[in-house]
This record gives structure tokens, C-alpha cells and sequence, in this order.
């Protein structure tokens, strides 16, 4: 085989990449990186039972701080807070403006903040979530 014919499989064994091309050292080269390769991707897949006992257990930990959010279940709702307090500013809800309701605890019991503008007031009130009773309101006149 002539010259320019040893070159040409060279240049053929190393778009292969079947080493063939390499000597003997880079060879050993090759075939550690490729071994240590292996073994990190082998680390990653030793690592995933950790990191699901480590997902695991974060969920038991939150799991407690669960009792602490407040379900509209349990109360008299949103939408009955609401008319109660529309009804005793005597107002429709077309004629409110920027209402609001929204779930807040004072002093271990819950409650209901509505807050609603109307022509020329704005109004809050808090009402007991367990009875629907009216326990604070609060009257401030806006400029129009």
C-alpha cells in the first residue's frame, strides 16, 4: 500500500472513531476516560433512592403545617360573607366596586375581610366565619 493510501485509512479510522488511529498510550487515555465517565453516570444512579428518601421525608415534614391552611368548607363561605356585608351597607354588587373577600384569622377565629367601595365610601368589614355575624366595620369617605 503506498503512502498516501496509509494516510487516507488513518483518516478513515478516525471519522469511525475506532481508535485505531491512536497510539498505544493515548488508547489507555481514552478507554480511563470513558471507564470514569461510566462510573459518574453510574454515581447519578446510586444517588436517586437517596434523593427520593430525601423527597419522602421532605413531605412528612411539611405534611403537619397542612392543619394550618384554612378551607372555606368548614365556614359559612365567601360568597354568603359577601352578601352579608353588601346587604347591611345596602348595596347591590353591580354598584360595589373593587370588591374583595378574603379568609384571615384574628385571635383563633376565623373570619371573613370584605372590602368593597361604594360612590362615595369605602367599606370593610370582618365577619365571623363560623356564624356569619358581623363583628367589625369600619366606614371611611373617599373624595369624588
Amino acid at each position: 500500500m503506498a503512502s498516501g493510501g496509509k494516510h487516507l485509512k488513518k483518516q478513515a479510522d478516525k471519522k469511525r472513531g475506532s481508535g485505531a488511529h491512536l497510539s498505544e498510550r493515548d488508547r489507555k487515555r481514552e478507554a480511563r476516560r470513558r471507564s470514569a465517565r461510566a462510573t459518574r453516570r453510574g454515581r447519578l444512579r446510586r444517588g436517586a433512592p437517596q434523593m427520593i428518601v430525601m423527597l419522602l421525608l421532605c413531605i412528612v415534614m411539611i405534611s403537619p403545617l397542612r392543619s394550618c391552611i384554612i378551607s372555606d368548607s368548614d365556614y359559612v363561605g365567601y360568597a354568603a360573607a359577601r352578601e352579608t356585608a353588601l346587604a347591611d351597607a345596602g348595596i347591590t354588587q353591580e354598584k360595589a366596586q373593587d370588591l374583595s373577600v378574603e379568609m384571615i384569622k384574628i385571635d383563633d377565629t376565623v373570619c371573613y375581610k370584605v372590602q368593597f367601595t361604594g360612590s362615595v365610601t369605602d367599606y370593610r368589614y370582618i365577619i365571623d366565619a363560623s356564624s356569619g355575624l358581623i363583628i367589625g366595620q369600619n366606614f371611611y369617605r373617599t373624595e369624588g
